[in-house]
């Protein structure tokens, strides 16, 4: 006497949806790590007037009498 056993699609089904329900657990807490580590995270703050200044002269962006006569301006000793 033989016994022959078959796969219905839905036992099949059943048993790749376990595979992903169990999956989900560890991926949903690393993205809930993730989304935690990236909001308590401090932002980054723009640069100031000053550094984005340095950057464009040292970009070669201005000339030094256009840097020297900004960075007067930006710090108020004169026009």
């Amino acid at each position: 006497m033989t016994v022959t056993t078959s796969v219905t699609p839905w036992v099949a089904l059943t048993g790749i949806l376990s595979a992903l329900a169990i999956l989900a657990v560890p991926v949903g807490l690393i993205l809930v790590i993730v989304g935690l580590v990236q909001f308590f995270r401090p932002a980054e703050t723009p640069p100031g007037p000053e550094e984005f200044l340095k950057s464009r002269y040292a970009g070669g962006e201005i000339s030094l009498s256009e840097y020297e006569e900004m960075l007067r301006t930006i710090r108020g000793d004169g026009p």
